[in-house]
């Protein structure tokens, strides 16, 4: 369980060779390729080798625009497992070989092409359509042809809405409105009489005026706050047109649905090496071409060799030279120990057991090289911390068989495999920690629900240690001690990255001192608590003076003063700076009542649930159904509830308050340049 040891290595091959070398080197999967021009401390008289990846480029863009017209009209389903986390395709090198010499992606392409065209078109032409609907709807129930609006010579004629509140202004008595005539178009189901009721209400009208008089008008209207309706310069009755545009739409639509047809008989495969899957194969194996070729481009060339560079894992080291001096025995390999100031990526080997938790080092980031793999040391905690948060039997066992069955069904997906028995490990946790808090299903092993001398009543009465409802505050201090116990754990992992980098002040000023100093506080706490013996609280107050002592003269060592090393050491014992502080300490302490509250509530709710099936299983008939409902539909909702508070709520327990004492991640993975990756992993014999 440990960080794996790299080697640089450097492979000078003659300048024909370095397309082949490339392809072995990515076949092989175990080096990852680095541009070696900014490792050379001196100008040599090399240059970057030149690659093209249009051909890649093309047919990734040719893949992806099919893929994407198949996402239109034929979305996949995902499982319940997909949908926990993207799963590569798990394919074979045959497989790949076969599609490539099978599959038409020019054919599909340009058949791809023109489908999408004709879906577009067809959807720009509903949409100006609807438009035009949309325009004329306000005007559909007018019974006149609309040339009779625009042939006119001498005469204009406007249809708008006028706000009710302004028709008092228009006033046949007075100009410009003794030019005009008008009348009142009420829509279907309108009321003049009722809209003249309403404050903010408008009123369809159409007004006829002279051309002359259109300036005046006009203005006029613009004054009252008319809002024109703009007619289509059309020969026809409104209705009539509505009805031609919604059967050209029927029409369009028609057209989109023959293409989706078309889209989905292409998704599914109708015939052998159709669908999804070749396609997703295809992108892969173009990536992977395209990655190659800009692998090669880190590389120099010279007017007749060519060198590339890279990092290998030790125990790799045996399998390239293996390959070079079979297939490439010209060249020569330099394998060294990196320099100690490259910014080096990290691969972590962890035993199959312990390899779940890496998951949650992956999400917070990958520890730097020359420091070590916190994974091994998170095993206990988190799942301790899950179980307590999560702590139900019955909840336990469910998680556990959800766990087991996502297992079974992920062992070629790392990823996922690794979530599926973070589950499986905590749902054991759960039942453990269940028993001994006396939850299954809450209370449901109370009489009430299942009768006297029941198995889970039997069960309980048998495992369980300490009941946190009846005992709070036990439970309570038990919260707080493992919290102690868990910052205490996160400063002796510091201490020991010091030690890996040889820093022996670091181990005694930030650890050492901090143990001395939290564990005086802490026996001096006691005192708030109980009634404890003077000597316990003398030797707090002894070993706290001493730590506190050791901290303020240690913590500001980086600054020149004597002055302000102290003034930083004070500061740094408070916690105002540095990564720690007895403000910290006791916060991140107090952080730990989560666990006592996440396991309260698990239990309440469940509780609750019970409370309300069992009012409900004495009513006749259907009482006994009822109940059986309510405790299914009430108990899986609490079951995924909390199943997810306690995931969250223990990985912040380790990424904050334990993480935080020790451990600063963020890394770059160890890539080596290879087929597999999260899109699609090739099976290699045996597996």
């Amino acid at each position: 369980m440990a960080i794996e040891p790299l080697k640089k290595v450097t492979i000078v091959s003659t300048k024909q060779a370095n397309r082949r070398l490339i392809k072995s080197i990515n076949k092989l999967g175990v080096m990852e390729v680095i541009d070696i021009q900014g490792s050379l401390k001196e100008d040599l008289p090399f240059k970057n080798y030149r690659a093209n990846t249009s051909e890649a480029d093309n047919n990734i863009n040719k893949i992806d625009f099919i893929l994407n017209l198949m996402n239109i009209f034929a979305p996949e389903q995902d499982s319940f497992i997909k949908s926990l986390t993207p799963l590569p395709i798990v394919t074979t090198e045959a497989e790949v070989d076969r599609t490539l010499k099978e599959y038409n992606l020019d054919k599909n392409y340009r058949y791809a092409v023109e489908l999408d065209e004709i879906y577009r078109n067809s959807e720009r032409i509903i949409t100006e359509i609807e438009n035009e609907i949309e325009e004329l709807k306000p005007v559909m129930d007018i019974p006149v042809d609309l040339e009779e609006f625009h042939s006119t010579k001498r005469i204009s004629m406007v249809i708008g809405y006028v706000p009710v509140k302004n028709l008092h202004i228009i006033d046949d008595t007075k100009e410009p409105w003794v030019w005009a005539a008008w009348e009142e178009l009420p829509e279907v189901n309108d009321s003049i009489d009722i809209l003249k009721q309403k404050e903010d209400a408008k009123v369809r009208m159409v007004f006829a005026f002279l051309k002359r008089d259109a300036e005046d008008i006009k203005r006029a209207l613009e004054d009252i706050g008319f809002d024109e309706i703009q007619l289509p310069k059309r020969k026809e009755k409104i209705k009539e047109r509505v009805l031609e545009l919604e059967a050209d739409m029927e029409h369009y639509r028609e057209k989109i649905a023959d293409v989706a047809d078309k889209v989905r008989r292409m998704a599914q495969g109708q015939q052998e090496g159709e669908g999804k899957r070749p396609l997703l194969i295809l992108k892969a194996y173009w990536t992977n071409i395209r990655n190659r070729q800009l692998a090669a481009m880190k590389g120099l060339e010279g007017r007749w060799v060519y060198i590339i560079s890279g990092y290998i894992r030790t125990k790799d080291v045996g399998i390239l030279t293996a390959m070079m001096e079979r297939e490439f025995p010209e060249s020569v390999v330099t394998v060294e120990d990196p320099p100690q100031d490259e910014d080096l990526p990290v691969s972590i080997s962890v035993p199959y057991l312990f390899r779940p938790i890496q998951l949650l080092t992956e999400m917070f980031g990958l520890p730097p090289y020359r420091s070590f793999d916190p994974t091994p040391f998170m095993q206990v905690n988190f799942y301790m911390f899950f179980g307590i948060c999560f702590s139900d039997v019955c909840y336990g066992i469910m998680l556990a068989i959800l766990g087991a069955y996502l297992n079974a069904k992920t062992k070629a997906y790392r990823g996922v495999n690794n979530l599926a028995r973070i589950l499986l490990y905590g749902g054991i946790s759960s039942i453990i920690f269940g028993a001994l808090t006396g939850s299954w299903f809450g209370d449901l092993y109370k009489p009430e629900y299942l009768g006297e001398g029941n198995i889970l009543l039997t069960l309980q009465q048998r495992f369980v240690l300490i009941d946190p409802m009846g005992k709070t505050i036990v439970a309570l201090i038990i919260a707080l001690g493992l919290g102690v116990l868990n910052q205490f754990f996160g400063i002796t992992l510091k201490m020991y990255g010091a030690y890996q980098k040889k820093d022996y002040m670091g181990i005694f000023s930030d650890g050492l001192c901090w143990i001395i100093t939290l564990t005086g506080l802490l026996m001096m706490a006691g005192k708030v608590f109980a009634d404890i013996p003077p000597a316990i609280l003398n030797t707090g107050l002894a070993l706290f003076v001493a730590g506190s002592l050791g901290l303020i003269f240690t913590q500001g060592r980086a600054i020149k003063s004597i002055p302000g090393r102290i003034a930083g050491g004070l500061v740094s014992l408070y916690g105002i700076v540095g990564s720690y502080g007895i403000t910290s300490f006791i916060g991140d302490t107090l952080s730990y009542c989560r666990l006592l509250a996440l396991g309260l509530t698990t239990s309440i709710v469940a509780m609750a649930f019970n409370l309300m099936a069992g009012m409900l299983k004495d009513i006749p008939y259907i009482g006994f159904v009822l109940f059986i409902v309510v405790l299914a539909i009430g108990h899986i909702f609490n079951f995924l509830i909390s199943a997810l508070g306690a995931f969250v709520h223990s990985m912040r327990l380790i990424f904050v308050e334990f993480f935080g004492r020790f451990y600063e991640g963020g890394t770059r993975p160890f890539q080596p340049l290879g087929f597999d990756t999260n899109m699609c992993v090739i099976k290699k014999a045996g597996e």
